[in-house]
């Protein structure tokens, strides 16, 4: 499946979450998760300069168990072919990713509650080192135009008074690797 979301820095997540609450939208409790990001044999250019094709992989250890997780990018760094799966051993698979090459590089914590609008996952998320996130997502076929979905995203996010000057284009992992590393 092809993943399209955008993301918008948020001052205050309450007011949001009244807004998407006045919509219908019933939020799960929060829910911690903390993402290790791999690069292969420790590359880091991706983050500097992401194109078509890049391969992101994933472990991700939260309170509900582990999930491992690999995004090829499509057309920018917030649309991607995904694949997804749960890990009974996020240890040994973490081995298995260095054997292969791979190298951590970048730990991502977050709080996050997450609702339904429509067919589109939200998730409003609070990020260590870089603060509060609201993120608006659909999954479709490989083969969608992906600008046209971004311009239904917005569509639905327009009540809540996000638009598209106010995106931020760059993950959470991305940020992260920047604010560490520059840019």
């Amino acid at each position: 499946m092809r993943e399209i979301e955008l993301k918008f820095r948020i001052k205050d997540p309450k007011v949001i979450e009244k807004k998407l609450s006045g919509m219908g939208c019933l939020f799960s409790k929060p829910l911690h998760q903390r993402d290790t990001v791999y690069t292969k044999e420790g590359s880091t250019e991706e983050w500097r300069s992401s194109k078509e094709g890049d391969i992101t992989v994933r472990i991700r250890r939260q309170d509900t168990g582990a999930e491992f997780n690999l995004k090829q990018q499509r057309s920018g760094e917030s649309d991607n072919l995904e694949y997804e799966t749960k890990v009974d051993d996020p240890e040994t698979l973490h081995h298995i990713l260095t054997v292969l090459g791979y190298s951590p590089e970048v730990t991502v914590n977050k709080m996050r509650r997450k609702c339904k609008l429509g067919e589109y996952d939200i998730c409003l998320d609070s990020v260590e080192e870089l603060g509060d996130f609201l993120e608006i997502e659909k999954l479709a076929e490989d083969n969608v135009n992906p600008e046209a979905v971004r311009d239904e995203l917005f569509k639905a996010i327009e009540p809540l008074g996000l638009y598209r000057t106010d995106e931020e284009p760059r993950g959470y992992d991305t940020q992260i690797f920047l604010l560490h590393h520059g840019k």
